[in-house]
């Protein structure tokens, strides 16, 4: 079966939760603006984001489905579904452990994500109280996680692929509430974090009726978990979900490095919260479509020892990752800033708020590439449980993000955070692709690395047009014109684009109608 109808189902349904975010982050420029709040908020929701990233793009997938998928082969489908039930009741009785610490501990917290904060004893307090009602979403997340990975492994995407959509709807409608109340930005910040924990139940609420009617029991035993009547594989499996949620979601580790660099720097968090939203949209939808639906492909051809299998995989999903990303890394390069004024200057974004946050935008889209290498490359080391290689990786890239961030904070400040997590990307696709052709774990088709290119040079086609229309069209654009008139120039640039990158990537093979025909009915069945 093509992998191109779960890619789709998956990415689409990732794009459209990056996209309500979005609007969700335009609504919250809108009513917090780039002061002390929007600080705040951004901070205390740092932790209870970079777990809901990570597990959207399939993180604790890592740990489960190899484990599961070798299970279901050797004992059937009971003896997986068991162990299941064992898995959720020490993650509930961890995650109940981890809340209590967290609370406890969140001065500590609070000091080591955003040291800058402690300048002022009011913004530090309110950071921590924020943090202290968004936390509880985290554990939220993990058990939704935990039973989002049990529909993957059954590939059933969609509903688990949907859920996060709860958290921006629930928000987008607080927020649009918000606006039209004489609120104090203070009280408004206290809104969003309580909504975010609500929220949390909803969506966890909605994956466990989901996977109890896929068949999986899910009743967690948490009285068992703490006595030890429990099956031993599954303490052993939860302690390897650790490196493998480190490493999958290695990308989000350099955002909050970046945010402790950007902490540092008045307005600086904010214009990194902004530019990384716009970043994660193309992210998002690929990262997300590669890393949930590959591992579980690539575990099952590994158990069968289908090494051509393993090679289709692998290489759909580098053409498909490729297709997406390269034009959408031109795009974000070439028009950060119209994009920037257009989408957020408003309210109590300025125009040094849209340049910034622009700037910073310009140099995260030179990392999109290394991200998205980075999520075809892993699941050919997680299917055979092999964490040393990534967590090697993911070590240095960790310290090339930090070096770097120290030497350009002492030049440019600001836009050191941004510099840092491009740095410690591209270190982390490159030493992971070294690795992965010395271990024989990464197994593209000829024509798969001709198709990568021929995209490239399609999108590079493209940046040239849209370079142009956005000079030509700048007029359309200025901040004092119609929101109408600036977002139809948009519009206008961003579809131009598009056809012509499709017919040049159409004129270069990269692709083909029929193929595409063919691919997904082949999904479908």
């Amino acid at each position: 079966m093509s992998l191109a109808l779960p890619f789709t189902i998956v990415g689409s349904a990732t794009l459209l939760s990056r996209v309500t975010g979005f609007l969700r982050d335009v609504l919250i420029a809108a009513m917090l603006g780039s002061g002390p709040v929007a600080d705040i908020y951004v901070a205390a929701f740092l932790i209870p984001n970079l777990f809901r990233k990570m597990m959207s793009e399939g993180a604790l997938n890592a740990a489960i489905v190899p484990r599961l998928a070798r299970l279901e082969q050797e004992g059937g489908k009971q003896a997986a579904r068991g162990f299941s039930d064992d898995v959720l009741s020490l993650m509930l009785v961890a995650v109940i452990v981890m809340i209590a610490l967290a609370e406890f501990a969140m001065p500590q917290i609070m000091s080591a994500l955003a040291i800058g904060f402690k300048a002022s004893t009011a913004k530090f307090d309110d950071a921590v109280l924020f943090a202290r009602i968004a936390f509880p979403f985290v554990g939220c997340v993990l058990l939704a996680a935990l039973m989002s990975a049990l529909l993957n492994t059954t590939e059933r995407y969609a509903v688990a692929a949907l859920v996060p959509l709860v958290l921006n709807l629930l928000l987008i409608g607080v927020l649009l509430a918000l606006l039209l109340l004489p609120v104090e930005r203070r009280d408004a910040g206290l809104a969003l974090v309580t909504t975010v924990l609500i929220a949390g139940v909803v969506q966890l609420v909605l994956l466990w009726r989901a996977t109890g009617r896929a068949g999986f029991d899910v009743t967690p035993r948490p009285l068992d978990a703490m006595t030890g009547r429990i099956d031993p594989g599954a303490k052993t499996l939860l302690l390897v979900a650790l490196p493998g949620m480190m490493i999958a979601g290695s990308g989000h580790v350099h955002m909050i490095i970046a945010s402790q660099f950007a902490s540092l720097e008045p307005r600086a968090i904010s214009w990194l919260y902004y530019a990384d939203r716009l970043f994660q949209l193309p992210l998002g939808f690929v990262a997300a479509a590669v890393g949930v639906v590959l591992l579980p492909r690539l575990s099952k051809a590994l158990n069968q020892d289908d090494r051509q299998m393993m090679a289709e995989a692998q290489s759909e999903s580098f053409v498909f990752s490729s297709l997406l990303i390269l034009p959408a890394t031109v795009a974000l390069i070439v028009l950060a800033k119209p994009i920037t004024l257009v989408l957020f200057q408003r309210g109590a974004f300025g125009f040094v708020d849209v340049r910034a946050t622009a700037a910073m935008l310009k140099v995260l889209a030179f990392a999109l590439p290394a991200f998205v290498l980075i999520k075809v490359i892993l699941p050919g080391f997680l299917a055979r449980e092999e964490m040393r290689p990534p967590l090697i990786a993911v070590g240095i890239a960790i310290a090339a993000n930090i070096a770097t961030g120290l030497f350009f904070h002492h030049g440019g400040k600001w836009l050191a955070p941004a510099i840092g997590v491009a740095v410690g990307a591209w270190t982390n696709a490159l030493v992971l692709l070294a690795m992965a052709i010395w271990k024989d774990r990464l197994n593209l088709l000829r024509s798969a690395i001709w198709r990568a290119a021929g995209a490239g040079l399609a999108a590079a086609i493209m940046g040239l047009l849209v370079g142009w229309m956005a000079v030509e069209l700048k007029g359309f654009m200025q901040v004092s014109r119609p929101f109408a008139m600036k977002g139809a120039a948009l519009m206008a640039i961003c579809t131009s684009g598009l056809l012509v990158y499709l017919l040049a990537a159409r004129l270069l093979g990269v692709f083909t109608v029929a193929a595409l025909r063919k691919s997904t009915r082949s999904g479908a069945n």
